[in-house]
Parts: structure tokens; C-alpha cells; sequence
């Protein structure tokens, strides 16, 4: 409870994202490394396969993406010139345009094959393979996820952060200031207690 409360006041989402400035003038590799932008990640995943074009995010997971209400932030790190991580990466992004919910923001890092650069964005998110996917939840990092072959991304993304949620409010019961200030009828808690208390 202690690391959350100080995570929390930290506010350690954004922290360190302008240390590293990338020099992209060595060719096309060098272009693909360091922060993507959505648009440029769905049009290379179209690229590398024409199926991806007539991709349809899960109805499942927009649900809930939609109904989230605090903010939730993630960073994907994805080697670009793998067709597998560009699809993990535009489904999430699709997903996240297609869910319409401001409480949501994603980013986009590439990274070499190797992971040997952007040396110094991996060092700071302490990225050890890609693609990784780092879920933040009112701005503290709440959990980390590794896509594979063969899952729907959006909806284990999803479930993910719901789960990473439920987590934190289960160690926040005891916390009635904490439940009153975070969204959380959605979890599957028992919190009458802060309901009950709140009277």
C-alpha cells in the first residue's frame, strides 16, 4: 500500500520521457526507432500484411475501454520491422481510437531487433524483451504484459488492466479516502465498507 500511495503522489508516468532524443538521420532502421506515432504504426502493420486493413477491434474489449473513468496510460515498446509487432501494436492502438474514451492514451516506442537502442529508453522502462506492453494507471505503472501469437491483444490488454486494477483496490480497502476518489464500481470488490462509512 505504501509503494502505491508514493507511486501515486510521484506521479511517475511521464518521468524521464525527455531524456532521450533520438538522431533518426541514419536511414530507415533509425526511422522506426524511438516514438511512433499511431497513424504510422496501423499503416505499417497494413503495409506488412493487407489482411490488417479490414481489422475490427473486439467488441469485448471496447466495452471496457470504454467504461474506464481514471486514466490509464500505455507504452508499448515493438520492434518494427516485425510484422507480428506492428499487429499486436496497431490493434491496440485501433482499439484505443475506436473506444472513443479520453481517460485512455497510448505510445509507441520502436526498438532495434537487438534492443540495443533507443539505449536510453529501454534503461529507463527497464525493457528487457519486445514487444512489452507497460500499463500505467493514475500515473503509476500498475503492471507489464508480453503479447503472443494466437491472443486477441485488445481483449488480454483489457484484461490486464482490469485485473491490475482490482488488485490495487483490493489493497486499498482499508482506505476510505482512496475509494472515494477512484472509480471503481466496475471491480469485482466487496466495498461496502467505504460506501457504508461515507454516510
Amino acid at each position: 500500500m505504501k509503494a502505491w500511495r508514493t507511486a501515486l503522489a510521484a506521479g511517475t508516468l511521464f518521468a524521464g520521457l525527455g531524456a532521450a532524443a533520438l538522431d533518426r538521420s541514419g536511414g530507415q532502421e533509425e526511422a522506426l526507432l524511438g516514438y511512433l506515432a499511431r497513424d504510422k504504426v496501423v499503416s505499417l502493420a497494413a503495409a506488412a500484411d493487407p489482411a490488417f486493413g479490414s481489422f475490427s477491434p473486439s467488441p469485448a474489449a471496447l466495452a471496457s475501454l470504454a467504461a474506464l473513468v481514471d486514466p490509464v496510460h500505455v507504452r508499448m515498446f515493438l520492434c518494427a520491422s516485425r510484422p507480428d509487432d506492428l499487429k499486436f501494436a496497431a490493434a491496440i492502438g485501433r482499439a484505443f481510437e475506436a473506444a472513443g474514451n479520453a481517460a485512455l492514451s497510448v505510445e509507441f516506442v520502436g526498438v532495434s531487433g537487438d534492443l540495443s537502442e533507443p539505449k536510453a529508453l529501454i534503461a529507463e522502462n527497464g525493457v528487457t524483451a519486445a514487444p512489452e506492453v507497460i500499463l500505467y494507471w493514475l500515473g503509476a505503472e500498475v503492471g507489464r504484459m508480453r503479447p503472443r501469437p494466437g491472443v486477441v491483444v485488445e481483449e488480454e490488454l483489457a484484461a490486464a488492466i482490469l485485473q491490475a486494477r482490482t488488485q490495487i483496490a483490493e489493497e486499498m480497502l482499508a482506505d476510505n479516502e482512496f475509494f472515494r476518489n477512484v472509480f471503481h464500481s466496475d471491480l469485482p470488490i466487496d466495498c461496502k465498507r467505504c460506501h457504508l462509512s461515507s454516510r
